[in-house]
């Protein structure tokens, strides 16, 4: 059981990790408003392919596949809630 809090955490690390690369890239190019709305578009898609891909691994109920869905669930929630909240602020 505490191997998949531990991946859970980690995926919710390292996507977190990966979209703050992702919009710092963003906000330091010249228009930043397009590559924001790049960035968030990139991080949705990936973040719904991650999920897709959890939910296929859990489904096979063995243990190493619950660990990497554990960690591919995670990965995709802190892009896929930070990117939303960037869009509110910047195009609302």
């Amino acid at each position: 059981m505490r191997a998949i809090w531990v991946a859970g955490i980690g995926g919710l690390v390292v996507g977190h990790i990966l979209w703050l690369a992702g919009i710092s890239a963003a906000i330091a190019s010249a228009n930043v408003p397009t590559w924001v709305l790049v960035v968030a578009g990139v991080s949705l898609i990936l973040g719904l392919a991650s999920a897709l891909l959890g939910r296929r691994k859990l489904q096979r109920k063995d243990r190493k596949s619950e660990i990497w869905a554990a960690f591919l669930f995670g990965l995709s929630i802190s892009p896929v809630l930070f990117s939303l909240a960037v869009l509110g602020v910047t195009y609302l």
